[in-house]
């Protein structure tokens, strides 16, 4: 009889396909992330391909970075029951082994496209914004290579997270300072378009990074160890996400249509006789698909490729179906 400490890796055919709705899902979020850097650019007046890829590149490796120690702080917890604190701490540990690998990529290029910017920002005319920038960058750059290069000799990996938090913190008034940027030139720097900004860009970060974590660290971290246990913490976490997600999507559409109507308004002429209408239009539509994935998702159970990450309750069944395909022979 199958072991109760093991679960199959996948029911395979039942959920592999399924899986690919996640990676839309982040395919989805990309191309909505490039267009609304492309509309905010255009207010700049620096809308060309150049200039907007390299901004792009700033604000996606700041969302990596952001819901990813998130996730990190706020999401991974230790085991209640003292019979999976092993099983809980080993998938942990797998899992910021992971993102400290992914941060080792990212982080340069958050550095590099961030002085990109300040020096880009700073010719158009922010003020002491760019010094603000300055300060909060090296400040990242310290924090965040500490926690991905220096080996750390605790053995706990949830000693991690008070970093990870502070972390957070710094990358959401990051955020802060990047849509004070955005508002001082495009829109004077109001302060009710600045709140309106913040919240988006911390949104998407929080959502962005969250779901890269999910298919790249989470998943993967998983597989490598896959247990009854393992599943539960993975699925604990999934489920954390889930929730902040129901928050998250809201202000990321509410502050997105709100921005969006400061230009057009409810001019429907605007919109569809204008590139900036279009684009509009267009980061409109991958929105609506992200909600229906995010719906569709959890119902499907297709959040996760491992049996029972979405709902424990699949974890009884698959070991229902490993029972029946591979009976004891005692």
């Amino acid at each position: 009889m199958a072991s109760l400490l093991t679960t199959p890796k996948v029911t395979e055919t039942q959920l592999l396909d399924k899986y690919i709705l996640p990676k839309v899902a982040l395919t989805v979020i990309t191309l909505a992330s490039f267009i609304g850097t492309w509309l905010t650019m255009t207010t700049h007046g620096a809308g060309t391909w150049s200039q907007v890829l390299l901004r792009w590149l700033h604000l996606i490796s700041l969302a990596f970075l952001t819901g990813g120690y998130m996730w990190k702080a706020l999401f991974t917890r230790p085991a209640q029951k003292a019979a999976q604190q092993q099983a809980f701490s080993a998938f942990t540990a797998g899992q910021f082994k992971l993102f400290r690998s992914l941060t080792r990529i990212v982080l340069p290029v958050f550095v590099v496209s961030a002085f990109w910017d300040i020096l880009r920002f700073g010719r158009w005319g922010v003020g002491a914004l760019i010094w603000v920038e300055v300060m909060l960058v090296l400040v990242l750059a310290l924090v965040i290579s500490y926690d991905a290069f220096v080996p750390s000799k605790n053995t706990d990996p949830y000693s991690e997270r008070p970093l990870a938090a502070a972390a957070l913190a710094l990358l959401l008034l990051n955020a802060l300072v990047q849509g004070a940027f955005d508002v001082t030139l495009a829109q004077g720097g109001q302060l009710t378009a600045l709140l309106l900004r913040w919240l988006h860009l911390g949104a998407f970060g929080l959502w962005f990074g969250g779901a890269v974590w999910n298919i790249f660290i989470a998943v993967p971290a998983a597989r490598d160890i896959v247990s009854v246990p393992v599943v539960i913490a993975a699925g604990g976490q999934l489920e954390r996400f889930r929730v902040a997600v129901r928050m998250i999507l809201p202000t990321l559409i509410i502050t997105g249509l709100m921005q969006a109507y400061a230009y057009v308004g409810f001019n429907l002429s605007l919109l569809v006789n204008s590139s900036f209408g279009l684009l509009i239009l267009a980061k409109l539509a991958l929105v609506v698909t992200l909600i229906a994935i995010f719906l569709t998702c959890p119902l499907w159970r297709a959040c996760s490729p491992i049996a029972g990450m979405c709902k424990l309750d699949d974890l009884h069944e698959a070991e229902r179906v490993e029972r029946v395909m591979h009976p004891d022979p005692s």
